[in-house]
């Protein structure tokens, strides 16, 4: 039996990776669930570690990445390029479950090549709240919180005027929240089994 995919999305700040962390740290030790490491280009947070966060690269290795056909989506957003490996689809074969973290135009390629993938929408009750997130986090500069902030409104604008995403969770209350994100996860692995 194959493993399930389940693609993540959420606006910077809303905090889809701590919720994420929280739920694999309760799934793990019963269901066959990981979280997918993508490649970027981007310089590493001081929080970030390579092959856990993610796979940080250089464009020159990216670029011949990309040549290859290694990766099954990528983009170059945020100054920098972002890409899934093509490998999750053997990982789903072997009967392993995935979480990817991507943004909507990532999610939208990937379920043109995997449709049976679970899309999940992790949001904030409101802007001014993704915006205190994003400055509390202390990761980014100015120019950076304003651009991801720009982008967030973009993403929210997207998905309440053309709703994408199966699943919608809002974490405005991280334990309520996290057991939601968990309920989903379990009832569509059990399902499919």
């Amino acid at each position: 039996m194959s493993g399930s995919l389940f693609i993540i999305s959420a606006p910077s700040g809303a905090g889809k990776t701590s919720l994420i962390q929280a739920v694999l740290e309760d799934l793990k030790s019963t269901y066959a669930i990981d979280r997918v490491v993508t490649y970027t280009t981007k310089t590493p947070r001081s929080n970030e570690v390579d092959g856990k966060d993610y796979y940080f690269v250089t464009q020159e290795f990216f670029i011949e990445k990309i040549k290859e056909g290694f990766f099954l989506e990528w983009s170059t957003d945020y100054a920098a390029y972002y890409g899934t490996p093509a490998t999750i689809r053997q990982t789903i074969k072997e009967g392993n479950s995935l979480i990817l973290i991507i943004d909507r135009r990532g999610a939208k390629q990937i379920l043109a090549q995997m449709p049976k993938a679970v899309l999940i929408w992790i949001y904030t009750a409101d802007l001014a709240e993704l915006e205190r997130r994003l400055r509390g986090r202390g990761t980014e500069d100015e120019s950076q919180i304003a651009q991801r902030f720009k982008q967030a409104k973009i993403e929210i604008e997207l998905e309440e005027s053309e709703r994408f995403y199966q699943y919608h969770v809002l974490n405005d209350d991280f334990n309520k929240a996290s057991e939601q994100l968990k309920t989903i996860i379990v009832t569509e692995i059990t399902c499919k089994n």
